[in-house]
C-alpha cells in the first residue's frame, strides 16, 4: 500500500511561500512557526485518526466465500450517547477494498464493500435498536449494542473466485461513524470533534485467495 500524506504536502508547500522574501532570521522564525503548525495538526489528525481501536482481525476462506472476523472496542462518548437518546440515530459503517500491487502505478481497487449499522434509541420500551441490511435487534443497554457492533464473525465479504489464483492482494478495512447521514447541525458540531469522530485506522492484510 502506498500512503500519500497530501494534508502535510500541502502545508509545506504553503511552508516555501510563506517564508520567501524574508531575512535569514525571519525565516528560521518563519520555519519554527511552520514546524508548530505542521506538529499541531498531526497530534490533531492522529488523535481522531483512531477511536475505535482493534483487537483482532481475520481474513480466511469458508467453502467458496471470504468471511472477515474482528473484534473492535466501540465506545460511544457521552455526547454521542446523549444524542441518540434523545433521538437521533447513529450509523456506522464497516468499509472494505481489495487491492493488488502495481509497481508502474498506484495500487488497483479490484474490490469494494460496506456494511451498514443503525443505532436507535426506543424511548417506549427504552431498549436500543440495531439494524444492518433487513436484520434488527432489540438490546437493552448500549455496551450490549458497542459490543454487537464491534464483534464482527464470520462476515462474508465476497466469492473467492472474484479474484485471481495466486496473486497477491491487499486487503483493508476500518469501522467508523457515518456522521454524513446524521442531521446538519450535527455535521457540523461534529467538524474536528474527537467526542463526535469515532473511527478505527485502516488494517491492511496481503493475502492469496
Amino acid at each position: 500500500m502506498k500512503f500519500f500524506p497530501f494534508g502535510g504536502f500541502t502545508l509545506i508547500i504553503g511552508r516555501k511561500l510563506w517564508c520567501r522574501g524574508l531575512g535569514s532570521r525571519a525565516i528560521v522564525s518563519c520555519l519554527a512557526n511552520c514546524a508548530a503548525v505542521l506538529l499541531v495538526w498531526g497530534t490533531t489528525f492522529a488523535a481522531l485518526a483512531e477511536t475505535i481501536p482493534l483487537h483482532s482481525a481475520e481474513l480466511r476462506v469458508e467453502e467458496s466465500a471470504v468471511v472477515f472476523n474482528a473484534d473492535y472496542e466501540l465506545s460511544l462518548t457521552p455526547s454521542l450517547e446523549e444524542a441518540v437518546e434523545r433521538g437521533v440515530p447513529l450509523y456506522f459503517v464497516l468499509e472494505w477494498k481489495v487491492t493488488y500491487p502495481r509497481w508502474y502505478w498506484f495500487d488497483k481497487t479490484v474490490l469494494t464493500g460496506d456494511a451498514q449499522y443503525r443505532l436507535s434509541y426506543l424511548p417506549l420500551t427504552r431498549q436500543y435498536r440495531l439494524s444492518t441490511g433487513l436484520l434488527s435487534q432489540d438490546v437493552a443497554s448500549i455496551k450490549e449494542a458497542e459490543r454487537l457492533i464491534g464483534k464482527i464473525t464470520s462476515r462474508p465479504l465476497f466469492d473467492r473466485d472474484a479474484l485471481e489464483e495466486e496473486q497477491r492482494y491487499t486487503f483493508a478495512v476500518r469501522l467508523r461513524l457515518d456522521t454524513e447521514r446524521m442531521p446538519k447541525p450535527f455535521q457540523i458540531t461534529a467538524l474536528g470533534s474527537r467526542d463526535w469522530n469515532l473511527a478505527s485506522s485502516w488494517f491492511t492484510l496481503d493475502f492469496r485467495p
